[in-house]
């Protein structure tokens, strides 16, 4: 079982979440303080979702009551379903709680090939009160 690294030892207030990722759990950084959460590397495990989605999106609902405009950036190689769904659940959260709250929300979907930029698009389709930037890899 994979843990996150949670440390408020940045400076006063500060919260800071931290997942290192393997060959199947991608990486994954949210600072509180600055709205940033950043999500990369590969998600593969069929687990994927109560070792390391399920943390996050308890952490993201918790967040929200009291947001500050964010910026996400997601630099996925591959995702497999049960890690699209989660997404889609992050997304979609980000999207009632932050938007609700006059917050902006910015997804900067990072992509090396087609599909995966296919991928950004079609959950940009579904979710469009967000924010959403396309960044191919060089």
């Amino acid at each position: 079982m994979n843990t996150y690294l949670e440390t408020n030892t940045l400076k006063k207030d500060t919260y800071k979440m931290i997942f290192t990722g393997n060959h199947e759990l991608p990486s994954l950084e949210f600072i509180e303080d600055e709205g940033r959460l950043k999500i990369w590397g590969r998600s593969i495990a069929t687990e994927a979702r109560a070792d390391f989605w399920q943390p996050l999106i308890d952490k993201l609902e918790e967040y929200l009551e009291d947001p500050r405009d964010m910026a996400v950036t997601i630099d996925l190689d591959y995702f497999a379903t049960s890690s699209a769904k989660s997404l889609l659940v992050v997304f979609n959260l980000l999207a009632d709680k932050a938007i609700i709250k006059n917050r902006k929300v910015i997804i900067k979907w990072i992509y090396e090939d087609e599909d995966m930029k296919e991928a950004g698009e079609d959950y940009m389709s579904m979710v469009s009160k967000l924010e959403w930037k396309f960044i191919e890899k060089e």
